[in-house]
């Protein structure tokens, strides 16, 4: 069969274990950061805004995601073996959607809260005085969760290999399930990306635009300037990097696959080792935008720099106060000391 003369198993087993363990490491201290200073931040004021809050939110889809994918590395390279039973295979498959999709709207919300403090701060003070953010922060958990809860049901690749193991995140090689998750692609492509992305694009055209002709209200504008600014580029960036050559090219492979399986393709695998081989660095490259939101979370969080500068000048303040006791302890007189 040509899927299996074609397969790209060793490029596989080779690119995501170090692609995953890179990410995991840059991505769980970037996070554990960020979850110190929200947490500390909170500890003092006992809540958050609006815009943290769907930061902290957003801290917490990455991290979920970050944490699943030491599991994706121990599949890759135990030879594809899956030791984790087959709940655990949907389980991993389902958080990896979950996590996206709730990243990809949390980064909407917060496009959108940004572009009215900067084009609409009146409608925005107001928002923020009636909006529950914890209502609409339960909203997006249980809308993504739920449109993707079909993922649960699907019929995975999950032959048995040896002693309990199972091949796991692999496409299965029959019409029906490739067709299904044609739709379900097709669905989520529409919902999960297209629209958010056409909402980012909005925000940011109207946000740059207000950027170079801030227009009577110049006072608000110098406060949100530098934090509107960094979240154009931080999510333009992520969508253009991380979300959109993923998109395309899933969309790219699942219908090189439907034809494979029909026999439609032509015999010569350098097409198929193409779109399979651009679909893991895609892959790789939509995991890694986890890594992108620390950096949103320092240049656009509400108090967030202003943590970290207190935290660096009461450090030095330490600092010198330990030097300047260890110079008196220095030229202190013996008899006094002795007393």
């Amino acid at each position: 069969m040509i899927s299996a003369n074609c397969s790209i198993k060793d490029f596989k087993e080779s690119m995501f274990p170090i692609a995953y363990l890179l990410i995991f490491i840059l991505g769980i201290t970037g996070h554990l950061v960020s979850m110190y200073v929200f947490f500390s931040m909170w500890r003092k004021k006992r809540s958050l805004t609006t815009v943290n809050l769907f930061m902290v939110n957003l801290l917490m889809s990455d991290l979920m995601l970050v944490c699943s994918l030491p599991f994706r590395v121990s599949y890759y390279l135990s030879n594809s073996c899956w030791t984790f039973g087959r709940v655990g295979c949907k389980l991993i498959f389902y958080i990896f959607y979950l996590n996206m999709y709730t990243s990809i709207y949390f980064l909407v919300s917060l496009n959108i809260m940004r572009y009215l403090a900067l084009v609409q701060p009146y409608r925005y003070k107001r928002l923020q005085r009636w909006c529950n953010g914890h209502l609409v922060c339960l909203f997006i958990w249980l809308f993504v969760a739920l449109t993707s809860s079909p993922l649960l049901f699907l019929s995975k690749n999950t032959n048995a290999t040896r002693n309990d193991s199972y091949q796991c995140m692999e496409l299965p090689n029959h019409n029906r399930t490739i067709q299904t998750l044609i739709t379900i692609n097709n669905t989520t492509m529409s919902v999960g990306f297209v629209v958010p992305l056409a909402l980012i694009v909005w925000c940011s055209v109207f946000v740059a635009y207000r950027l170079c002709k801030p227009g009577p209200a110049q006072r608000i504008v110098t406060i949100s300037r530098k934090k509107a600014f960094a979240l154009v580029i931080i999510s333009l960036s992520s969508f253009i990097i991380c979300f959109l050559p993923y998109h395309v090219m899933r969309t790219v492979f699942l219908y090189t696959e439907l034809d494979v399986s029909n026999g439609k393709h032509s015999n010569s695998c350098d097409s198929i080792w193409l779109v399979r081989k651009a679909a893991v660095v895609t892959l790789c490259s939509c995991v890694a935008h986890s890594c992108l939101d620390p950096i949103l979370f320092f240049f656009v969080g509400e108090n967030f720099r202003t943590f970290f500068a207190k935290l660096l000048r009461q450090e030095k303040l330490d600092t010198g106060n330990r030097k300047r006791g260890q110079q008196r302890a220095e030229f202190a007189d013996p008899e006094e000391m002795r007393l």
